[in-house]
């Protein structure tokens, strides 16, 4: 009866991913190195888990391999700099450590469904 009202939620816990300290200390680590520069070997380090092992589990806790949740923060970082500035797109690319322009603008065209420059042309209008 209380979860048909819903005052009671009962859901499974996760299971196989990274503890919450776990997952936090990697995001926190990712985020503050955009450009990749923690190796996945570190990462796993911190966390006192196999390579293979932290892999897995960091995947199964956000959904993401490490290297695409690194890619999706710079994308977001992105579209606040494209929102909020008025740097160049290869300011931006700099800025959320993208390789290069071009690189940029593949990654966020295949992500976004639009280049970063309709994008920020979007926001001037």
């Amino acid at each position: 009866m209380a979860t048909a009202c819903g005052e009671l939620r009962l859901t499974a816990p996760i299971r196989g991913g990274l503890a919450p300290r776990q997952r936090r200390r990697a995001e926190e680590l990712l985020d503050a190195d955009l450009d990749g520069g923690v190796s996945i070997m570190d990462l796993a380090s911190t966390c006192r888990l196999s390579v293979r092992h932290f892999a897995r589990a960091f995947r199964e806790s956000t959904g993401l391999p490490p290297h695409r949740w690194l890619m999706q923060q710079r994308l977001f970082k992105a579209k606040g700099l494209l929102l909020l500035s008025a740097r160049s797109l290869d300011e931006v690319a700099t800025a959320c450590r993208f390789a290069s322009q071009s690189h940029f603008t593949r990654v966020f065209t295949r992500s976004i469904g639009m280049s970063p420059g309709a994008r920020q042309r979007m926001r001037r209008n």
